[in-house]
């Protein structure tokens, strides 16, 4: 791998021109095919699936709970009459029509003369299907003959007065008030018992507000359009309460705290986020002198973010644009490998050791961490499905493009070789020398075992809103205006089409009846008793026509015109009311209820194709609010909602899913921590910072009350990712001071605390926001960062020593688990080969795979080839393989001098780092030359300096040995040697005497 990003690093090399047309072409391609995406803003593509789950997603995505802004008109003080609020209302209703139908859809709360007259005739047309038994019951009082007395006396006194040309169309239609108790449900839809209408609009009892209530034409996300209303609204509002002394207005709705939240939000970054990446641009430049640094740093993220997207377009056609949103964010992640490969750059320029040193950490953590994002598919969410997905490819192609752009666009210059910076000079210190720092974390992990499992998820998302005392007090006082004291909910019914949904909340409809008769709900909306079912509005009818009997109609109309004749009222008056008994109803459809007008039914009713949902607002005291989930929770059809129990609900299911997740992502990464190791151990080592970290920082986050929630604990995967990737190159480090004996923890620290910094400037840096939403992301980063970067940087290069180097120093062998196994009894193969201590001695090198296939398919030539040495000889082996041969042989004859050939730097290093731990019988060179008193000489494989191996050989060699050669070895023969053995690809010659 390290070789095909080094070919292509020489192919781009003064062909800038041509890679940045590629460059081009890609991002043109991969944004054509990105742009086929339709981006939805769906909340509940967060929902987890399941059946349950299915129908609660497909009620929240009919139902259209509208954000309506509730406007009150209130007198400063008792003196001002009803009339002087209708003026003001007046002025206003009339603006909206004028000033503000960009912004406003519908204006309910004043009805016009108009409606009023069409409502009425709409009921009294279709009235028994309004009525319900109790109101026959009250009919049957209203027949009685003292009850048709005072109603036909009052009727009589409205006639007489002056407004009695409005009334006396009513009066004949309908003398005893039939019609009213028909009218009484349409007040169950809106404003329950507080209000009643004055001139034409909806005030409290006793007359001091008015209450209207808007429909934006916007949403609240709106937030720019949204903006520019409320400061036309504002201004609007004040001049009217000049003009009107005494009178004032104010309003409530959910786009005050969504644009508070926004404002907040854009002062927040403004403030922390400017200077943070102003510092960053800084650090930046200070450490690696470039100006196009910045841009080199985020390119691969950007052409990484494009690819994620043109792979998710194939796959997807619709996308969550809220997994988007939260995916752009972890991307940050990505910034690392452009960090890594700058800072190992800087310090090393050789393009060659370059790529050797730093394509395999960077895949494995680019890897790893899209592991880890695709485990998000588990999660039974589409939104967190299309997270997962474009995360994963987007971080991958990210680590390829870095290892592409930032060695063909970054030259650093030779002076940063020699300059250190203080960022160099802390990341020079090997902390894990610092017992205090080792074990002061040891016991702070040790105590957060005791608290993790303590630590709190808070599922109420309005504490991640910012909530400004000044619109919180507004919002208690106008819903003391509105009667909305106590807690409000929403109940749905649902079916298959619309009579069925209507059916069931036609159930719901009496069961709040009773509830609101025992209490136990303080008020309810619902088109109940308003819009029916046809097999209801049938059966009412029904009754109505078993009700009026012809003897029935008889004794009233006798009684009506006896009554009404005292009154000086012809017989006839009244005969528009006596066809009303006689008349054949039939029941409503929809379209003539919306016909009708002033029902509001659009709040109320929604339907598709195969779905319909009818929904109810109930108003709630607090204390009974579990009662009434308990009532209706297992009701079929009926679903209840509520926005802090749905969030509750979805949430609890999300962070449940996330538990499984953090065990499934662990597993995964140590899969293929264990595929590219090679070894159970080293990737034991690796993933062991990443629990240790999770476990301290969740035990942390318990003793200082620090909750997670749905944006803090998403931000988790990237704090995953990061400690992820500083556990990898710290392993990385060691393991390369380990086989060659080059200490170059310095460069990898030395990147790790530039990432650490960028990212507690940008993470961190939100730590002074006031948005509480903003401040627990920062709060739980800077806990994961530190957390992380402390126990990657103290224990464990800690437990490294002890298992590894100090083991060694000690002349033992390094840890593994097959030391477990050393009770038991050696086979016999042991003393032939060694094979234990030749595979010890290779344990966590980079070559122990290679080693190891080597050494099982020479072994046996090996064995044969010591049969022809003696232990006080001294011995030269030439090209030995990382000192393969020569460790078997070290391990045969104890105190035979062995001299190693090797022409490979790599190989040299390893064998010498070897060598170190060994006596001084055993030693490694790059110089033949240096090989003067040799007796016996093994010629490994072919070797190409013919003439420097005849002098070497013709000055001391009593022996030489070839093995897997293809070389020529017939010259030996003029040099007095003669062949002794030839078998299995090895050849012995002795030097005749």
């Amino acid at each position: 791998m390290p070789n095909f990003f080094l070919n292509i690093y020489k192919f781009l090399l003064g062909r800038k021109i041509l890679g940045g047309i590629f460059l081009f072409i890609y991002a043109a391609l991969c944004t054509i095919v990105a742009l086929q995406i339709n981006f939805e803003e769906d909340i509940t593509k967060l929902i987890p699936t399941g059946d349950d789950q299915e129908i609660l997603k497909r009620v929240l995505q009919e139902t259209s709970f509208k954000d309506k802004i509730i406007l009150t008109i209130s007198a400063e003080n008792e003196n001002n009459e009803p009339d002087s609020l209708v003026a003001y209302a007046n002025e206003l209703t009339e603006s909206f029509d004028a000033e503000f139908s960009e912004y406003i859809r519908e204006v309910q709360g004043k009805i016009a003369d108009r409606e009023i007259n069409t409502v009425y005739n709409f009921v009294y047309d279709h009235l028994p299907v309004f009525l319900n038994e109790a109101d026959f019951d009250i009919i049957s009082q209203k027949i009685e003959r003292d009850s048709i007395q005072s109603e036909i006396s009052s009727g009589y006194r409205q006639l007489m007065a002056p407004t009695g040309i409005v009334t006396k169309n009513y009066f004949f239609k309908d003398p005893l008030g039939f019609t009213g108790l028909g009218l009484n449900k349409l007040r169950e839809l809106q404003v329950g018992e507080n209000f009643s209408i004055y001139r034409n609009y909806l005030i409290t009892k006793d007359r001091q507000h008015i209450i209207i209530f808007i429909d934006p034409n916007i949403s609240a996300a709106e937030t720019g359009k949204n903006e520019k209303f409320i400061t036309l609204l504002d201004q609007k509002i004040a001049e009217l309460d000049r003009k009107h002394p005494g009178i004032k207005a104010e309003y409530f709705g959910g786009v005050l705290y969504a644009l508070a939240n926004a404002n907040r939000i854009k002062s927040d970054i403004n403030k922390t986020l400017g200077i943070a990446l102003g510092l960053l641009l800084i650090l930046l430049l200070y450490v690696y002198r470039k100006p196009l640094v910045p841009v080199i740093l985020f390119l691969p993220t950007l052409f990484g973010g494009l690819t994620g997207l043109a792979v998710l377009s194939i796959f997807k056609e619709n996308v969550s644009a809220i997994s988007l949103g939260i995916g752009a964010v972890l991307l940050g992640v990505t910034l690392d490998y452009a960090l890594h490969i700058l800072t190992h750059y800087r310090n090393n320029q050789n393009p060659h050791l370059l790529f050797k040193e730093i394509s395999k950490p960077v895949l494995m953590s680019s890897i790893t961490t899209a592991i880890a994002f695709l485990c998000l598919t588990f999660v039974n969410s589409e939104a967190l499905l299309d997270l997962g997905i474009f995360a994963a490819v987007s971080v991958f192609f990210s680590a390829i493009f870095a290892l592409i752009l930032v060695p063909w666009l970054y030259n650093p210059k030779i002076s940063l070789l020699t300059r250190e910076t203080f960022i160099d000079r802390f990341a020079a210190i090997d902390f894990s020398k610092y017992k205090f720092l080792v074990y002061g974390i040891l016991v702070i992990f040790v105590i957060s075992l005791f608290f993790f499992q303590k630590v709190k998820f808070n599922e109420d998302l309005n504490n991640l809103n910012y909530q400004p005392e000044k619109i919180v007090q507004k919002e208690k006082r106008i819903e003391g205006i509105a009667g909305q004291t106590g807690k409000n909910i929403y109940l749905a019914t649902y079916g298959r089409n619309l009579d069925e949904a209507l059916q069931i909340n036609n159930q719901l409809y009496t069961q709040l009846k009773e509830l609101e008769q025992r209490d136990e709900i303080n008020s309810f909306s619902s088109v109940g008793g308003v819009i029916l079912s046809n097999v209801t509005q049938n059966s009412r009818i029904e009754r109505w026509k078993e009700y009026w009997s012809v003897e029935k109609q008889d004794n009233l109309k006798t009684n009506l015109i006896e009554t009404s004749s005292h009154y000086s009222f012809k017989p006839e008056s009244f005969n528009q009311f006596y066809e009303q008994l006689q008349k054949d109803f039939s029941s409503i459809g929809l379209q003539e209820y919306n016909a009708a007008g002033a029902f509001y039914l659009d709040d109320f009713i929604s339907e598709s194709e195969d779905f319909a949902v009818v929904s109810s607002s109930v108003n709630i005291p607090e204390t009974n609010s579990e009662k009434i989930f308990e009532k209706f929770k297992d009701q079929e059809g009926i679903l209840v909602l509520d926005r802090k129990a749905l969030n509750e609900s979805f949430l609890s299911q999300l962070k449940d899913n996330f538990n499984n997740l953090i065990y499934i992502s662990i597993l995964a990464v140590f899969l293929i921590l264990l595929i590219s190791y090679r070894n159970i151990e080293l990737s034991l080592f690796t993933i062991l910072p990443i629990g240790i970290t999770w476990f301290t920082a969740l035990g942390i986050m318990a003793i200082f009350e620090i909750q997670f929630n749905v944006l803090n604990i998403i931000i988790c995967t990237f704090i995953f990712g990061l400690g992820l990737d500083y556990s990898i190159f710290v392993t990385n480090s060691f393991l390369k001071e380990y086989e060659t004996g080059k200490k170059d923890l310095k460069t990898y620290q030395t990147s790790i605390l530039i990432s650490v910094i960028t990212t507690l400037l940008g993470m961190g840096a939100l730590i002074f926001a006031r948005h509480p939403a903003l401040k627990s992301i920062s709060i739980v980063s800077i806990i994961g960062i530190l957390t992380a970067v402390l126990v990657s940087f103290t224990l464990q290069g800690f437990l490294f020593r002890k298992l590894v180097f100090d083991r060694i120093a000690l002349g033992k062998k390094v840890y593994s688990f097959q030391l477990l196994k050393g009770f038991r009894k050696e086979p016999k193969t042991e003393t032939l080969y060694n094979k234990k201590k030749v595979y010890n001695d290779y344990r966590y090198k980079s070559v122990f795979g290679k080693i190891k296939k080597a050494f099982k398919i020479q072994q046996e030539r090996y064995l044969k080839l010591s049969s022809f040495l003696k232990e006080e000889e001294n011995v030269a082996i030439l090209n030995s393989k990382c000192g393969l041969l020569a460790i078997f042989l070290y391990y045969k004859f104890r105190n035979m001098e062995i001299t190693g050939y090797e022409h490979d730097r790599e190989d040299l290093r390893i064998a010498r780092q070897i060598a170190k731990t060994k006596k001084p019988n055993l030693n490694f060179t790059s110089k033949l030359k240096d090989i003067k008193s040799s007796e016996v000489f093994i010629v490994h494989g072919h070797f190409d300096s013919l003439d420097e191996l005849k002098d070497a050989i013709s000055k001391t060699a009593k022996k030489v040995i070839f093995l897997e050669s293809d070389s020529n070895s017939r010259w030996l023969l003029d040099l007095n040697f003669e062949l002794e053995y030839r078998q299995n690809k090895l050849l012995v010659y002795a030097k005749m005497t």
